[in-house]
């Protein structure tokens, strides 16, 4: 099976790599690892951690990876049971975690500059009006998944005008703002006082790394050392020292540009071969959204059990419509999932003679 499903950017030189820097791992941190980590990360590593991040060692802490960050942030910010606004389009697996949880989730219209402020205004004023005030706000506001959008400063501002009017949390989603040359101000500069963010080194360098980043306001820096302790108790610290140190040696920032260059040349590929289809997806994207021509009235699954009978998993509108959301005639492409080119392009050809058998029937 070829796969356009999931998409951690993984370099063909990577392999030896990263076996290269196990064994670098286990001679310089393999003994400290034995003992019980630091809940949140040592103070070493937070340090490393912020100065990648450009903040402040009080507000940063480690964890084990995106998801383990995530579920962290909804418990010290005290979520559970409370209204969470998400994008109409969003990051299924954190809706997921929100209704575990017994969160009502809200969804909120987007473009293609992501959440509409006035959209959130009304969300905001409505759910007030109920009883159920919208506590918190998720966004994936730089390389938007799954249509990879990126949100403009003066759009970031509307949205924290917003936040501040209705009381609102913020959790940023950074899992693709790396991939941009110059990445938009982050809602931890905007708006420190309201914002979470949460990065994971496993796209950044590879899932096995299992390291991840979480900032918030310096006053809930308690909570969330408690809530790391409590979903997992804290990070590896063999796995976060080497992260850590790739971050401040510039090893991870080179990678990081390796990987930019890489998905610029994929996406400038991908647009060639699905040429006269209505693909989004900007700069270093290693992801993009098709839409589904107008005359095909086959759903996102009928497209994606198509594919499958030729060997190729693609990823349906569906799976990233939120709570609802009327399901749109649109598919994600991920262009992560081989690390090869050549069987991602034959991926990508093999779904747009699917798409375009419709025309042909």
């Amino acid at each position: 099976m070829i796969n356009l499903q999931s998409n951690y950017p993984v370099l063909p030189e990577q392999d030896a790599e990263w076996k290269r820097l196990l064994h670098e791992a286990v001679d310089l941190y393999g003994a400290e690892s034995v003992r019980l980590p630091a809940f949140g990360g040592g103070e070493r590593n937070r340090e490393l951690a912020a100065a990648w991040l450009g903040v402040t060692a009080e507000r940063t802490f480690l964890a084990e990876a995106g998801h383990h960050a995530l579920l962290a942030t909804v418990m010290a910010a005290g979520l559970a049971g409370k209204t969470v606004a998400v994008e109409a389009l969003t990051y299924p697996w954190f809706v997921r975690q929100l209704q575990v949880l017994g969160c009502k989730v809200v969804p909120v219209a987007i473009d293609a500059d992501c959440l509409l402020p006035d959209a959130l205004r009304d969300a905001c004023a409505r759910e007030q009006a109920a009883g159920t005030p919208v506590a918190a706000v998720y966004t994936m506001p730089s390389l938007h998944n799954p249509t990879g959008a990126v949100a403009s400063v003066a759009r970031r501002r509307e949205v924290v005008a917003v936040a501040r009017q209705f009381g609102c949390l913020l959790i940023e989603d950074g899992a693709y703002g790396f991939l941009l040359d110059g990445e938009p101000a982050r809602y931890t500069e905007l708006a420190p006082e309201l914002a979470f963010y949460v990065e994971s080194l496993s796209k950044r360098y590879a899932p096995g790394l299992r390291t991840a980043f979480l900032v918030g306001p310096a006053e809930m820096k308690d909570d969330m050392a408690l809530a790391l302790r409590l979903v997992a108790s804290g990070s590896s610290t063999l796995l976060a020292s080497l992260g850590c140190a790739m971050a401040a040696d510039g090893r991870l920032a080179a990678t990081i540009a390796a990987k930019r260059v890489e998905g610029a040349k994929r996406l400038a590929l991908t647009r060639e071969l699905l040429s006269g289809f209505d693909v989004m997806g900007e700069g270093n994207s290693w992801h993009v959204w098709v839409s589904l021509p107008a005359g095909d009235l086959r759903t996102d699954a009928e497209i994606e059990a198509a594919c499958e009978v030729r060997r190729v998993g693609v990823t349906g509108a569906r799976w990233f419509t939120a709570p609802g959301v009327e399901v749109a005639r649109a598919v994600r492409l991920g262009l992560g999932g081989e690390t090869e080119w050549d069987r991602c392009a034959e991926g990508l050809r093999v779904f747009a003679e699917v798409v375009r058998s419709a025309g042909a029937a």
